[in-house]
């Protein structure tokens, strides 16, 4: 890879029984981290003036899209996978990463909205909310 990175080369999918199985017919995913903070504010920095940030937690919420197809295979997660996993209520192992690149990331996340849309003048298409439960941590792709 050279300069810019391309969105089709971000894949996303669920770890089902050790095995990575991208979202099928995705048509976009948006990562988004973000950090919840405090403040302290103490005598001794400048008069009360100046105000000390520091970071409480850290939350991680994925969002993604894409046509509902019947027949995705079983090698990837289609919209009646992720209505199942939404059902069951569990957590979902997710993992991200770049097509060829070595560092991926991974954590489990609860689904915690899953949108159906469709109208009459186009293709069925879904959209899908993750928020992490637990960290999320970098992991060796082992090449």
């Amino acid at each position: 890879m050279s300069g810019y990175r391309l969105g089709v080369d971000l894949i996303m999918g669920v770890v089902q029984d050790s095995a990575f199985k991208p979202l099928g017919f995705s048509s976009g995913c948006k990562i988004s981290d973000s950090s919840e903070t405090g403040e302290r504010v103490t005598k001794e920095d400048g008069a009360a003036s100046w105000k000390q940030k520091y970071v409480k937690s850290l939350s991680e919420q994925i969002t993604a899209e894409g046509f509902v197809y019947d027949e995705v295979g079983a090698s990837k997660i289609g919209f009646p996978d992720l209505k199942t996993m939404w059902l069951s209520k569990q957590t979902v192992k997710l993992r991200y990463k770049y097509r060829d690149g070595d560092d991926l990331y991974e954590g489990d996340f609860i689904i915690t909205s899953l949108d159906q849309d469709g109208p009459a003048d186009d293709d069925e298409k879904w959209s899908v909310t993750f928020e992490n439960s637990g960290p999320v941590t970098a992991v060796s792709n082992g090449g």
